[in-house]
């Protein structure tokens, strides 16, 4: 190599020294240094294509070795964990009997003994709790809720309240009981909030379907009435006839005359095809809605508040009855 070299550059000083001898230009010159390189490679070709040649003759020999290579790694991991058994033994072999660092190295490798496992405690060795189970026998007796006696008390089924919330009638109730509510008569605000914390994401009808169910089983709440202390009733009759000509026999005065009976109503407010607010002499409100069943279907519903009892809830029940048979007779459904 350090003969080409010494070569080239000759050669490159001497075409060098003919360029300037005869005033060349610089691409002539550039030209001249090209051709030059151009020879030097030219004499290492050869060579270079040789090592080329050697090194593909000599590829499958390598491409033969690798399987050996690999079946040897394999043996290698192989005898690996027999070789870390036996460590402990060269080592011991190795190293003095007594002494300082004889007892470092056992103490190293002595394998420690298994821990002997705890004993087993059974169940009739276990320590029972006689205080608690009293103290939930107490609870239960002290709830004495019976739902089969109260479950026409509930606003809804234990199926549907179960299915709504997760939890029964009986669940409901004793979680309740639990909120403190067992030795003092609670607001309905107080029973609402309870619910809420007990189920976050409890919608708010279905909060205050537990709220009336829970105070109706504990009695500070009767059937129909409101958590003011007020009475409410409820009617609702579906009709054969479109909701329009319903509103209409209620809306207008003169075809309210052919079948209401219902001397001194006072309508306060009309909601065209959905609800009438009306007033009673006696300070009842009411509130009646139009539900749209149907092209020829209609379900008229009417709520009456502010009443003082639970017999003026079945007066009034019974009432609206014989009005909304009187009205099937007028609209001929």
């Amino acid at each position: 190599m350090t003969r080409l070299r010494a070569r080239r550059e000759t050669a490159l000083d001497a075409a060098a020294g003919r360029v300037m001898a005869t005033g060349t230009s610089r691409h002539a010159r550039r030209a001249v240094r090209t051709g030059a390189a151009g020879k030097a490679g030219a004499t290492r070709g050869p060579a270079r294509n040789a090592k080329r040649a050697t090194r593909v003759a000599q590829r499958p020999a390598r491409a033969a070795k690798k399987p050996a290579s690999a079946a040897k790694r394999t043996t290698r991991v192989v005898k690996k964990p027999a070789r870390a058994a036996e460590r402990p033994a060269r080592i011991a072999g190795r190293t003095p009997a007594a002494g300082p660092v004889a007892a470092r190295v056992r103490s190293r490798t002595a394998v420690a003994a298994p821990a002997a496992p705890a004993p087993r405690v059974s169940a009739a060795s276990r320590p029972r709790r006689p205080a608690r189970r009293a103290e939930r026998a107490a609870e239960s007796a002290r709830l004495a809720f019976h739902l089969d006696d109260e479950a026409a008390q509930f606003p809804c089924g234990d199926a549907a309240v179960r299915a709504a919330t997760g939890h029964g009638w009986g669940e409901w109730l004793h979680l309740l009981e639990q909120a403190a509510f067992a030795d003092r008569r609670p607001a309905h605000g107080e029973v609402r909030a309870a619910v809420l914390r007990q189920v976050p994401s409890l919608d708010g009808w279905w909060a205050q379907m537990v709220s009336v169910g829970y105070e109706r089983a504990r009695g500070l709440r009767a059937m129909h009435q409101t958590c003011s202390g007020e009475f409410q009733a409820s009617a609702s009759r579906t009709f054969a006839a479109p909701s329009f000509a319903a509103f209409a026999a209620w809306a207008d005065e003169t075809l309210r005359r052919g079948w209401l009976d219902a001397p001194g109503l006072e309508f306060t407010r009309l909601n065209p095809g959905r609800n009438i607010r009306a007033r009673l002499p006696d300070g009842a409100l009411i509130d009646i809605r139009f539900v749209d069943k149907g092209p020829a279907r209609c379900q008229v519903v009417v709520d009456t508040n502010r009443l003082a009892d639970a017999e003026a809830v079945v007066a009034t029940k019974t009432f609206w009855r014989m009005q909304f048979a009187r009205l099937a007779a007028f609209l001929g459904a």
